[in-house]
């Protein structure tokens, strides 16, 4: 199934037909089941492409900004592909070495002490939150958690851990983070 939005400008059937026959060729990589949820939007700098690829729970997401919309459409499939063929490659490699190493290496950064000093004071009076969303917590491993936020393009990935707990995976310079919510 594939659901296209446009946001800020009225879309052309010449071009719904050309998202829907670039994401056929797409479909034939993925299962049966997976969805495609494809969003433009008219920016300031031209237009930008969102496709969001969800199959059972997992998300893989493909997104370009460009001055066209044609252009906009054929980066954003690339990277889509990208993204399923490093997927694919994650999934098949068996001689990956194992998150939980490089995990634990982010963690060694931490040893050092911290003093509240050294950080700089946040006036909260000027925060405005602009969004809320609600998401189901599905339960995997760090590993699965990793590839899940690599396939969405986020810096960060929250999830229900395997022994029941809530976390969250991040992004650091080198290798990830993981927080443990008690």
């Amino acid at each position: 199934m594939i659901n296209i939005t446009a946001r800020g400008f009225d879309l052309r059937q010449g071009a719904k037909d050309g998202i829907e026959k670039e994401l056929r060729r797409i479909e034939k990589m993925l299962p049966s089941s997976a969805s495609f949820d494809v969003t433009l939007a008219k920016v300031k700098k031209g237009y930008k492409c969102d496709i969001t690829v969800i199959n059972v729970g997992s998300f893989i997401r493909g997104e370009a900004t460009a001055d066209r919309i044609e252009p906009v459409i054929d980066m954003a499939v690339d990277d889509l592909k990208r993204k399923i063929r490093k997927l694919k490659t994650y999934l098949v490699d068996k001689k990956r070495k194992g998150a939980i190493d490089e995990i634990a290496d982010a963690f060694s950064d931490f040893e050092q002490e911290v003093k509240m000093e050294d950080f700089e004071q946040f006036d909260s009076s000027s925060a405005e939150i602009k969004r809320k969303k609600t998401i189901p917590l599905q339960m995997m491993t760090d590993d699965e958690a990793i590839v899940q936020m690599e396939m969405l393009g986020h810096s960060f990935f929250v999830y229900l851990g395997s022994d029941g707990e809530t976390k969250i995976i991040y992004q650091r310079q080198k290798g990830y983070g993981l927080l443990i919510c008690e």
